[in-house]
C-alpha cells in the first residue's frame, strides 16, 4: 500500500521550482476548470457552498506549486465564487454579506496555506532525519535487527548479510532460533525471554550462529528492551562478527594453558631441590648461604604461584574448573588461614572477629585460595599499616566475610575494574606493587561458582575492605 504522506508531503517534486508560466499557470487553470464543472453541476450541488471545492486547489497549490500560486488561486476563487456562486450570478457582487463571506475565505485559504508549508518543512525535516538514520543503519558494520516479544524478527539490516551470509530478507523469513548452536539454544531463548519481561534492560550476549555456508562463527550480540515504547515496541539488537577474536582468545589461552603446565614441573622440582638445601643448611654454620637458599625458595614460590594462577584463569575461561563440593565449618578454616599466613609477616598483626561458626557446602579448598588471596593483598597493600582484620557475620542464608586494611587503599574510578582479568590500577601503585592482576579475578571466578557475591569498599590512602559472601548449608 502506498504511503500517502510521503505523496503529499514529498518534497522532491520539480514543479514548484520550474517555469513561472508553470508554477501559475497550472493551479490557475485548474481554479477555472472546478468553476466549469461546478456550474455545470450547479443544479445537483447548489449555491449554499460557494467556496467548498476551493479549498482542495488552494492546498494542492500551496503543497506542489508554493505560496505564490497558493495566493493566485485563492484571491482567482474568490472572485469567481462571487461572481458566479452569490447572489447577484454572473455579476461581482458589492454587498457587505458577500464581502464578508470573501474575506472569511481568503483568511481561511491563508490559514491553509500556513498550514501546509508548516506540515510540509516538518514531514521533510523528520524524513531526512529518517534517510540519515537508515543509511547509518544499513551502511553499519553491525547488524541490526529487532525482535518482538514472541522472539520474532521484525526487522533486518542489510548488513546482516555481511555477517552471517543470509540476505536481510531471507533472514527474517527464517524460523525462530534456527541458526542458533544446538548445545547454546536453549539457554539462549530462555536467557532472551527473561529478558523481555523487563523493558529497559539491556544484555550482551556471546553466542554461535550458523552461516549460510555452513560454518559456525560467534557473534556477539547486544540488546535493549525497547517493548512498550511506541513506536518502536520492540527488542533491539546490535551483532557484530567476533569469530577472530574468539580465535585468538582461544590460541592465546592454549598457549598459557601449554606453557603454564611446562613451566611448572620445572618450577616444582626446583622448589623441591631448595627445600632440600634448606634442610641441609637449617642447622649449619653457613648462615648466609641459608638466607640466599630461603631467597631463591622465596622467588619460586611466587612464580609456581603465578603460574598455577595462570591455570587457573585458563580452566575458569574454558568453564573446565571443576569445584569439590563439601560441607565444611567455615571458620575453622578461616582460623587455619589466619594462623598460617601470620607466621609470613612479622610486621602486621591478623586479628580475626567471627561470628557463630557456620557450615558451608563447597569447595574448601577455592575457597581457601579466595581468602588467602585477599588476606596476602592486604598485607602487600599495607606497607606502612601495622593491622589486618579477618571477620565474619551470618546474613540470613549466608554467611559475609570481610578482610579490612589501612593500606593505600583505590581510587574509586578503579573500584569497578578491580575484578578484572589482567587489570592493575594505574599510578604508584603499578610501579611499586608487582602482580599479573589475575588474583581478584579468579576469586571473583571462584565466588561466583559459589552462587555468592564479592566487592570492595575504599578509601584511597584509608584503607580497603574486600568482602564476599557464600550461601550456608541448608539444614
Amino acid at each position: 500500500m502506498p504511503d500517502f504522506r510521503k505523496l503529499y508531503f514529498n518534497n522532491d517534486s520539480s514543479v514548484a521550482k520550474g517555469p513561472f508560466y508553470i508554477k501559475y499557470g497550472v493551479p490557475l487553470l485548474l481554479t477555472v476548470l472546478v468553476t466549469i464543472i461546478k456550474i455545470e453541476f450547479i443544479n445537483y450541488v447548489g449555491y449554499q457552498t460557494p467556496f467548498l471545492l476551493y479549498f482542495g486547489i488552494v492546498i494542492i497549490a500551496s503543497r506542489y506549486f508554493g505560496r505564490g500560486p497558493a495566493i493566485g488561486v485563492t484571491l482567482l476563487s474568490g472572485v469567481l465564487a462571487n461572481v458566479f456562486f452569490i447572489v447577484p450570478y454572473n455579476a461581482f457582487s458589492p454587498n457587505p454579506e458577500a464581502i464578508a463571506q470573501l474575506l472569511l475565505f481568503v483568511i481561511e485559504c491563508g490559514l491553509l496555506i500556513v498550514l501546509s508549508n508548516a506540515l510540509t518543512k516538518a514531514f521533510t525535516l523528520n524524513s531526512e532525519k529518517d534517510l540519515r538514520f537508515r543509511a547509518l543503519v544499513e551502511q553499519s558494520s553491525e547488524g541490526i535487527i529487532t525482535i518482538n516479544a514472541g522472539g520474532h524478527i521484525t526487522y533486518c539490516s542489510p548488513s546482516v548479510q555481511k555477517i552471517i551470509g543470509y540476505t536481510d530478507e531471507e533472514f527474517i523469513n527464517l524460523p525462530s532460533w534456527q541458526l542458533l548452536h544446538p548445545n547454546e539454544a536453549l539457554e539462549i531463548k530462555e536467557q532472551f525471554y527473561r529478558f523481555a519481561a523487563h523493558p529497559g534492560k539491556h544484555i550482551t550476549m556471546q553466542h554461535r550462529m550458523k552461516h549460510k555456508n555452513g560454518h559456525w562463527i560467534w557473534i556477539e550480540s547486544k540488546m535493549t528492551n525497547l517493548l512498550g515504547e511506541r513506536p518502536i515496541n520492540a527488542i533491539i539488537a546490535n551483532f557484530t562478527d567476533i569469530n577472530s577474536r574468539i580465535t585468538d582468545d582461544k590460541i592465546r589461552e592454549d598457549f598459557i594453558s601449554i606453557a603454564s603446565h611446562e613451566l611448572k614441573t620445572p618450577l616444582t622440582s626446583l622448589k623441591a631441590y631448595t627445600q632440600v638445601l634448606q634442610s641441609r643448611f637449617k642447622d649449619g654454620t653457613d648462615q648466609t648461604s641459608l638466607s640466599i637458599i630461603n631467597k631463591i625458595e622465596m622467588q619460586v614460590s611466587k612464580v609456581i604461584q603465578m603460574v598455577t594462577n595462570l591455570l587457573d584463569v585458563t580452566s575458569l575461561q574454558q568453564k573446565k574448573l571443576v569445584l569439590n563440593v563439601r560441607p565444611f565449618e567455615f571458620n575453622m578454616l578461616v582460623t587455619e588461614i589466619v594462623d598460617s599466613l601470620q607466621q609470613t609477616t612479622k610486621k602486621h598483626v591478623i586479628s580475626t572477629n567471627l561470628n557463630d561458626n557456620a557450615s558451608v557446602l563447597g569447595d574448601r579448598e577455592r575457597i581457601s585460595q579466595v581468602i588467602i588471596n585477599l588476606i596476602s593483598n592486604a598485607i602487600k597493600y599495607s606497607p606502612d599499616a601495622d593491622e589486618i582484620n579477618v571477620s565474619s557475620q551470618v546474613e540470613g542464608d549466608k554467611i559475609k566475610v570481610m578482610v579490612h586494611d589501612k593500606g593505600i587503599g583505590i581510587p574509586q574510578k578503579e573500584i569497578d575494574k578491580i575484578f578484572a582479568r589482567f587489570y592493575r590500577a594505574d599510578g604508584e601503585s603499578r610501579k611499586n606493587f608487582q602482580g599479573l592482576g589475575l588474583g581478584l579475578f579468579i576469586c571473583a571466578q571462584i565466588i561466583e561458582l559459589h552462587n555468592g557475591k564479592i566487592g570492595v569498599e575504599s578509601t584511597e590512602n584509608q584503607g580497603s575492605t574486600f568482602w564476599f559472601s557464600l550461601p550456608l548449608k541448608s539444614q
